[in-house]
């Protein structure tokens, strides 16, 4: 089938010639001005004990001049225009600090900046959903933020998602599985539809990416991810903004929440390198696989070329089997990483560039994920009122992922309902029931792919009051999906039709995708700054954001290849292709008055119109309105509080979208082969009826919370409280047949609400020389519900391998409901006339299948500034899993609850009776040992010959789970990491542990 939308916009190509051009332009827009300079320098310390900061960031206040400190906290900024100027020093978990010098034309000033402990940085400047004064203390909303070089010093981290595990209350991350190189559910403030998708935005440097995956073909449940591109060595900090509260300025895609991703930039100064090399292993556990076990009967003994273990034991005896024990199923995976970064600068311009690789094994001896990337970020500042910046990054992935999942012929499924001491024909095996270890090693399905995410900005203030920012941005993803089956000798079929789309394989089959991700943007974004009185400070925003997605695809498959070693579709005997093609655009206009009374009040408004070419045609535009306001109470000349050092308050209203997807409103035609009297031809035929009146869905939200340090900047405690409402939720509706359609039509009919608490606690309860112990405790509650579907309908009960899951208003999106024998009054089972359970009619509610609280507590203990011991840990609780594995052990009689002699004949019955499932869909509730590691930085007499720093980490991942849950891993889902609502406990792969010992060096 081939689906195209037509669309009267400018075409993509058209479009990278944009970018390129304008990148041209204001890399040319004007010239360095040449004067008389001096120099700054000077050192950063701690107030308290006086020791260097070697994290400090500095800058000239009112210029676009700056540098980063060394090992021992000095800093030198070089072309300082003569006169009096303003050093500002900040680092994270510091009140910033300022001291004022004057500067000769060809002389130096010198200054020495120490920092106070702050568990809030209120003057922090946000990137992300804010315009005009972009200081913490300006935004009515909560932020969070995320260090990552801090996160990566602390630990070892190959991704995204591994630097924000546990880091952000009120993200929720949901792996698939532990395979290498499988993606990851991200959900902020839960769900808020059922159908236009709970994945937040992602932007990188202002520029939006994609998160779907690399175009992998299907495992049947797991699925690649794009994010994995991005070198978390080269990002400097992650902010997040959960709703539409903060969302507001972006819109129709942005009701889900908005992740920015801000990398590295350099510093004017001597150039800096930092390099890390990083090895080690994981493994999948022994204790997270069961046992089965199989009671020997006389048909068993008396057979011993099919069950050869039963082979020497007497009736009634019971035989057990640890699953994937054997030497060629499972193995320790490998891990190597490596990185080198340089930064530095001159007296107007600055650069960051690196490089990386890294390269991991999984358990599976057919799962990898091999990465490298290049980096390269530049700053160049002509004039005082000019700068520009442009970002460069390259990334080539390569993943190959084993069949597991949602088919019978993957390795886990085999070993987990195999009969102990059973001999299963070919391809299947001892211990092993549709495939054996040594065939299934072979499946061959890759996944390469080219990213390219190109952004160029430019800063223009004409006058000191008007600021201007310009960005034009590019993300491609040129991805190259291949799945191979080598010919078969005559007579076998190791793998299934299911396994190659249904088409038949034995002969050898190949398919070959080429999939095309283009994601453009264009930002200006303006702000006119007045100070109306001594105490009255305005700031008028406005601006304009063009987004535009465009996703093309071409298929072709070869059966039939005639000989090993032949990977060509074209030297196929038989050949079939197929194509996609979708593109969506969207355009939006926003204004914005913030006023600031005293720089401690701060009331701001704004609301953005937008189009987009997915709405219905009878719909032109739609607008969202935010307001916010923030108050830093500590600062008022009433404020008296004991131990309070800082108190702001802050409150926001907004509303954001999300849009439907490119189809969804359109009507569509696909075409057909009909075979007629004179032979074939292609005909037209309906596909959508499509919607006129589709709009997009409609977040809208109350939040409300304070920030506070205390103790002289040794405590912090923020508290957010939201009540999030989605209104003209996307819900299907059935199509009548007098239209000639068929299938279902997306409506705007539904309501759902989340609401929920976040709390973030610091504490830094004691900092000397000798030790210094830094903690902190993150905390998060969602209580979702399905308010309404806005029409007469009932429960939408769905489930892949049975209806556990429903949508039924009052309840959670997608809770479980379980199905459960009879039972009569004295608690025996009700059994129909040929002895079988008889299933009650009415299913039980469970409960949630999204946490619905969350934990992470972190601790820090640092000796002498050297030696770091630091710890994570991960609480999910409140929900529930499908555990599927025990399941259809259960029905296989192969788990001991259903073998045990002791055990409930009854209770065994149930088990073992294929529409129960009340015993398997189990509380979920889990306490992980994410992170555990000890780093070592070494003495700076023994370094110095070689570098200015180095540090040793041996550092542990994922190393125990408590939980009362009957699989090896609550987190698990076999639908993989993009799936919206299916959660089950399938035939997946569970977090891996792993070990590494990394070394760093700066010089």
């Amino acid at each position: 089938m081939w689906n195209r939308q037509v669309s009267d916009w400018p075409s993509y190509r058209t479009h990278s010639l944009a970018a390129a051009f304008v990148s041209m332009a204001l890399a040319l827009f004007a010239a360095p001005l040449v004067a008389q300079t001096g120099t700054v320098t000077g050192r950063v310390i701690d107030s308290r004990s006086g020791v260097p900061i070697t994290t400090a960031q500095i800058t000239i206040t009112g210029t676009s001049l700056g540098a980063a400190v060394d090992a021992d906290g000095r800093f030198r900024i070089v072309s300082v225009p003569p006169g009096a100027h303003e050093v500002r020093a900040r680092s994270i978990g510091y009140q910033p600090a300022t001291a004022a010098v004057s500067v000769a034309a060809d002389g130096s000033a010198s200054v020495t900046l120490s920092l106070n402990q702050s568990a809030t940085a209120l003057d922090a400047v946000l990137i992300t959903g804010a315009v005009g004064d972009t200081r913490r203390r300006a935004i009515g909303n909560a932020v969070s933020t995320v260090s990552v070089s801090d996160v990566i010093g602390k630990g070892s981290v190959s991704n995204i998602t591994e630097v924000l595990q546990s880091k952000v209350p009120g993200l929720t991350l949901m792996p698939g599985s532990g395979e290498a190189g499988t993606s990851t559910n991200y959900r902020l403030r839960g769900a808020g539809s059922l159908y236009a998708g709970n994945n937040p935005t992602i932007y990188v440097d202002g520029v939006r990416v994609n998160s779907r995956g690399q175009g992998n073909y299907t495992v049947f449940g797991q699925n690649t991810s794009s994010l994995d591109a991005i070198n978390p060595n080269d990002i400097e900090s992650i902010e997040v903004i959960k709703g539409p509260a903060a969302a507001t300025l972006y819109g129709a895609e942005a009701a889900a929440g908005v992740i920015q991703i801000i990398t590295k930039k350099g510093q004017p100064g001597r150039i800096r390198w930092d390099t890390r090399y990083e090895t080690g292993r994981s493994w999948w556990p022994e204790s997270m696989r069961p046992v089965n076990f199989a009671v020997s009967t006389a048909a068993r003994i008396a057979d011993p070329v099919n069950y050869p273990g039963f082979v020497g034991t007497q009736v009634g005896d019971i035989i057990s089997h640890r699953v994937m024990s054997e030497p060629d199923a499972l193995r320790d995976g490998g891990i190597r990483r490596a990185s080198l970064s340089a930064s530095g600068g001159g007296d107007r311009y600055s650069f960051f560039v690196s490089g990386a690789r890294d390269n991991e094994q999984g358990v599976n001896f057919n799962n990898y994920s091999k990465l490298g990337s290049l980096r390269g970020n530049f700053s160049f500042v002509p004039s005082s009122k000019l700068s520009f910046n442009t970002n460069l990054s390259y990334a080539q992935n390569h993943v190959r992922l084993p069949l597991n999942d949602n088919i019978a012929f993957g390795l886990i499924i085999s070993s987990w309902l195999a009969i102990p001491g059973r001999a299963y024909p070919y391809p299947a095996g001892l211990n092993y029931f549709t495939i054996q270890p040594s065939v299934a090693n072979t499946y061959d399905n890759q996944t390469r792919s080219d990213r390219f995410i190109v952004g160029t900005s430019a800063d223009y203030r004409p006058v000191a009051w008007f600021g201007n920012k310009f960005r034009v941005g590019l993300d491609m993803n040129i991805g190259r999906a291949e799945l191979y089956f080598p010919p078969q000798p005559a007579g076998l079929d190791p793998f299934s039709a299911r396994a190659s789309f249904d088409l038949v394989n034995t002969k050898g089959f190949i398919a070959q995708g080429r999939p095309l991700n283009q994601d453009f943007t264009i930002n200006y974004d303006g702000t006119i700054t007045r100070e109306l009185s001594s105490s009255l400070v305005s700031n008028s925003s406005f601006g304009v954001q063009f987004l535009s997605n465009a996703y093309h695809r071409t298929d072709a498959y070869g059966q039939d290849l005639g000989s090993l070693g032949i990977r060509s579709v074209s030297a196929a005997a038989v050949t079939t292709g197929g194509e996609q093609d979708t593109t969506q655009k969207s355009i939006g206009f926003y204004v914005q008055q913030q006023a600031a009374w005293r720089d401690r009040l701060f009331l701001t408004g704004a609301v953005r119109v937008d189009n987009n070419s997915a709405f219905g045609s009878k719909l032109n535009h739609v607008f969202y309105p935010k307001a916010s306001l923030s108050w830093v109470v500590s600062e008022e000349p009433f404020f008296h509080l004991p131990s309070v050092d800082q108190l702001r308050l802050r409150f926001a209203w907004g509303q954001a979208g999300n849009s439907p997807g490119p189809f969804d409103a359109i009507r569509s035609y696909t075409t057909s082969v009909v075979t007629g009297a004179t032979g074939t031809s292609s005909a037209l035929r309906y596909a959508s009826v499509g919607n006129s009146d589709l709009r997009p869905e409609r977040g809208s939200e109350i939040e409300l919370g304070f920030e506070s340090s205390l103790a002289g900047g040794r405590l912090g405690l923020e508290a957010t409280y939201y009540n999030k409402t989605t209104r003209d939720a996307l819900l299907q509706v059935a199509v009548p047949p007098s239209t000639g359609f068929a299938g279902t039509q997306l409506q705007n009919l539904g309501k759902i609400s989340n609401t929920g608490w976040e709390l973030l606690f610091n504490a830094t309860p004691l900092r000397r020389t000798p030790l210094t112990i830094q903690t902190t405790l993150s905390l998060a509650t969602n209580h979702n519900k399905l308010v309404s579907f806005g029409d007469e309908r009932a429960p939408i009960v769905f489930g892949d391998y049975a209806p556990v899951q429903r949508y039924q208003e009052g309840f959670p999106l997608a809770g479980y409901w379980a199905q459960r024998v009879q039972y009569d009054a004295n608690g025996n089972v009700v059994k129909n006339a040929a002895g079988q359970p008889i299933i009650d009619p009415v299913s039980v509610y469970m409960g949630p299948s999204i946490p619905t609280k969350e934990v992470g507590f972190s601790s820090d203990f640092i000796v002498f500034e050297r030696l770091r011991l630091h710890s994570l840990f991960d609480y999910k609780g409140g929900h529930y899993m499908f555990n599927v594995k025990d399941w259809r052990r259960d029905r296989a009689g192969l788990s001991w609850a259903t073998v045990n002699p002791q055990a409930n004949p009854d209770e065994v019955l149930a088990r073992m009776f294929a529409a129960e499932n009340w015993y398997d869909i189990q509380k979920a509730d889990f306490l992980k040992l994410r992170d555990l590691s000890l780093s070592y930085d070494l003495p700076a007499s023994f370094v110095g010959r070689f570098a200015d720093r180095a540090t040793l980490m041996l550092a542990g991942h994922n190393l125990r789970v408590w939980t009362k849950y009957g699989g090896a891993d609550p987190e698990l889902n076999f639908n993989g990491g993009t799936s919206t609502f299916n959660r089950n406990d399938s035939w997946t792969v569970p977090t891996p542990r792993q070990y590494t010992f990394s070394v760093a060096l700066g010089f």
